[in-house]
Parts: structure tokens; sequence; C-alpha cells
């Protein structure tokens, strides 16, 4: 056999993490180091890994997992070449269901992360991002910003809005600025839309995030006040804007908000492994009556291109799928389950 399948390990970790590197998209949550909560295959020939999807597990704590074993993926398969994804990814994925089905996992969940190429047996979600292509020069840069934003860039440089790129511990120090302001952007988003969600990760889940990726936290803060925070994650040849939030009134005053993330597009220009910012999720072509159009429009004013996506899951066991999902609609389990999940 001229190739090999087998689980990620420890022993191929490293070797997955190269062809992340190289690819355009990444594997965005995936820590630098091995964990024993990585999940995967990888695909190797004469000993080196030539393509691979890895994920993470979630769900697996006890009784939840009787129902809600699963592996989160923030991307699609990575392969070296697209010709090497026409042979294997196939071969790959077929592996891993089997694997699957022999440790009583419910669902793969493909994440809003997962930039690319589309997979079959998707139960689809539609998604939308803008990617923004990173110049030589902040001249050139600076022409892709809309007319008005570029006015309100000026205006957050005008009234000294002063921007921290935090990492490791001094970023992790930081986050209670971080929480505060992500709750006090959802409450806004809820006066707007009482249907509207934002997923309000664990202190711990930040620190792992902060201490093991190459993330970093950017504070915009006005006479000393945090107005506006965000949190960018560099995975292949992109950076990601993860998650963010502001202080309204403070934000509104004083530009905060669109002069950090300026500064977060400058930070990784400069930076010669990235080439792309990916701005996150939005709404697919959302009417200006849309709940979130602000957010859209936001995105969409500092020149990137619009690009539409799918994510899902891709079901394991339809039966325990099944009462997952009836679990998942009975609001006094939902909180239990979403810290699993």
């Amino acid at each position: 056999m001229s190739y090999k399948i087998e689980k990620i390990s420890a022993q191929n970790y490293a070797g997955y993490l190269a062809l992340v590197k190289r690819s355009l998209w990444g594997n965005l949550l995936l820590p630098d180091e091995w964990r024993d909560d990585i999940w995967g295959g990888v695909v190797s020939k004469k000993n080196q890994v030539i393509g691979g999807w890895v994920g993470v597990y979630r769900g697996n704590k006890k009784f939840v997992r009787l129902v809600a074993k699963s592996v989160y993926f923030d991307a699609y398969p990575i392969f070296a070449s697209e010709e090497l994804a026409n042979k294997y990814q196939t071969l790959l994925i077929e592996s891993m269901r089997a694997w699957a089905r022999e440790e009583q996992i419910v669902m793969f969940n493909l994440t809003h992360w997962v930039r690319g190429l589309q997979l079959p047996d998707l139960n689809i979600e539609h998604n939308a991002t803008f990617l923004l292509p990173l110049q030589e020069s902040s001249e050139a840069q600076w022409k892709l910003v809309e007319s008005k934003q570029r006015n309100i860039v000026r205006k957050g440089e005008k009234n000294g809005v002063e921007v921290r790129a935090l990492t490791g511990e001094e970023a992790i120090a930081e986050l209670p600025t971080l929480q505060l302001l992500r709750e006090q952007t959802q409450q806004h988003a809820i006066k707007k839309n009482a249907n509207a969600s934002m997923l309000m990760k664990s202190d711990n889940f930040f620190a792992n995030l902060l201490r093991h990726t190459d993330a970093t936290l950017f504070i915009g803060s006005v006479e000393g006040k945090p107005a506006t925070v965000a949190v960018m994650i560099v995975s292949g040849e992109t950076a990601y804007y993860y998650s963010g939030g502001s202080d309204y009134e403070l934000n509104r005053q004083t530009g905060s908000s669109a002069y950090v993330i300026w500064r977060a597009i400058e930070h990784y220009r400069e930076r010669e492994d990235v080439k792309y910012m990916d701005l996150g999720g939005v709404p697919v072509k959302p009417e200006p009556t849309h709940p979130a159009y602000g957010v859209y429009a936001f995105k969409r004013s500092f020149g990137g291109e619009y690009m539409e996506f799918d994510a899902g899951t891709i079901v394991i066991n339809k039966f325990k799928y099944g009462v997952l999902k009836f679990l998942l609609k009975q609001r006094k389990l939902l909180r239990l389950f979403s810290k699993s999940l």
C-alpha cells in the first residue's frame, strides 16, 4: 500500500500541524502541542503526513457523553494538494466514520469557522464572511476601506483610543475585561433581537486559547477605560476575528471598534506569514431591516471579499442525535448541555 490512514496521535500531530501552517484557512482552534482531547485522522505516504482531518472532543463528560459525544471541527480536511485531496479524502472520511461508530461518537460538528470546500452528507447551515487580503503597503490597505469607515477610524485616533496587542499571560490577565465587554455586547444585541445568541465561553477556554494558539487580544481604551476588545487567531495564512465586544456608548462616542480593527489589520499586515484577515461570521446577504445588518455593514466596510460557506453536522448515530436535538429544546437542560458541547 502506497499510503496509510491512521488516527491522529502525539507522534504524527506535528506533521499535521506543518500542513495546517501551509494552508490558506488553517485549523483554527487546534493547540500548538498535542492534547488528549484531539481527535481525527491523517493520511501518510513514506512516513510523511500528506493530509488529515482533525478536531476536538466535545460532550465527553460523564452522563452527557451518552447522547452528546461529538467531535468539533473548525476546518474541512486539509491536504498538501488538491490532487491528493481528490485521491484520499473520501477514504479518510470513511475510516473516520468507522472509528466514530466504534467509539460511540454521535456526530461530527463543523463549526461556523469552517471555510473552503464542502463535504457530502452535511445538515447544512448557511454562513458568510468577509475575507480581507492584506496589502503590501498601508496606503493600499487604506484605499480598501469605505470612506464612511475611514472617517470613524480617524475619529478613533482623534479621540485618543489607545490600542494594546497582548499575548500569553499578559492577555490572560485581561480576561475580566474581555468577558465584561462580550457580555455587554450580547445584552445590547438581545435588546434588538430576542433570538440573538453569543457563545459565552469560560475564562478557562480563553486562557487555553491565548496560551496554546497564535492568538492576540486587542484592547482599545479611552482615558484608561476599556472600550473595545477583539480576539484574533492566526491559523494557516489567515488571521481570524474570533470574538470581541465593546462598550456601546463609549464606542459610539469615540469610534473605538473601527480603530481597533484597523490597528489589528495593520498589525497582521506586517507579518509575512499572514496573507488574509477573516472578519468572522455575518448574516447571508441580509436586508437593511435585519437585526444584525449593522454587523454585516461594519465588517463589509473594511474592503474584504464577501464569501458564503456551509457548515453543519455529519450524523454518525441517528438515534442518539435525535435524542440530543430533543433535549436541547428543553430550556432547563440547555445550559447543562451547552457547557459540554
